[in-house]
């Protein structure tokens, strides 16, 4: 089995985009927390740099856990983290020193000389502030970091075991469309998925064992899941030779 994920591109049908973003505006919008609350209450991707280009193709995701006071960050070959200190618009990140914890892996260049400015930005990061849903970070020279607000799911939704296979099949919801293959066991039989798994972007050729988060969807649309599912952790994965 091969032990870790890495995302690839599947070409995913314009019906299903359309079904899934006519049950977010069907939805009944959620109050979201203000103040220091709203940092925990979402996951945060990088989307602006201030004289630096943002990678395409990989997330940059940064959260915040309130209860604990520290985050955790994706920096580009690596995770980061470390404790968190918010008074009114100041943020430290890292504690006064901006010292972070991290994993050691290493990647090419140019990913590492990124890693390194990125890290060391976050250190220096001074100020905060939301703007609908953008979060602006700012460093004591002015440097600003950007980011997209995301959907979290709630730390007490829960947690389900699913197989998916390496191959999709056509499938008709209000139109036709690629529907993904699952499963709970292996000995079951494949059964077709409508709604998409957020976060999870699979390679074809490739079967995977995932970890999902389960939520329950307010007043969903005739034609969408009650359920929306999250990608929690890739388990496992396989090559299907065909």
């Amino acid at each position: 089995m091969i032990s870790e994920y890495r995302p690839g591109r599947i070409a995913i049908a314009l019906a299903a985009a359309l079904s899934a973003t006519t049950a977010a505006a069907a939805a009944k919008p959620v109050a979201q927390p203000q103040g220091p609350a709203r940092l925990a209450a979402q996951h945060w991707d990088l989307v602006d740099w201030t004289g630096r280009q943002v990678p395409q193709g990989k997330r940059l995701r940064l959260d915040f856990d309130a209860k604990r006071g520290s985050f955790s960050t994706d920096t580009m070959c690596n995770r980061a983290g470390g404790s968190y200190s918010i008074k009114g618009s100041s943020i430290r990140l890292g504690g006064r020193k901006g010292q972070f914890a991290s994993t050691l892996m290493a990647c090419p260049e140019p990913a590492m000389t990124f890693e390194r400015r990125y890290v060391a930005s976050l250190g220096a990061v001074r100020s905060w502030r939301i703007d609908g849903d953008r979060l602006v970070l700012r460093t004591a020279k002015g440097e600003r970091l950007t980011y997209q607000a995301a959907h979290k799911p709630a730390a007490d939704a829960p947690r389900r075991f699913i197989y998916v296979s390496a191959e999709t099949k056509p499938c008709h919801g209000v139109a036709p469309m690629t529907c993904l293959q699952i499963r709970e066991k292996p000995g079951d039989p494949w059964q077709l998925h409508y709604g998409g798994i957020v976060d999870f972007d699979p390679q074809p050729g490739i079967e995977y064992r995932l970890r999902i988060i389960e939520e329950k969807i307010a007043h969903p649309p005739a034609d969408a899941s009650s359920l929306r599912w999250t990608l929690d952790q890739v388990i496992e994965q396989r090559v299907v030779k065909r």
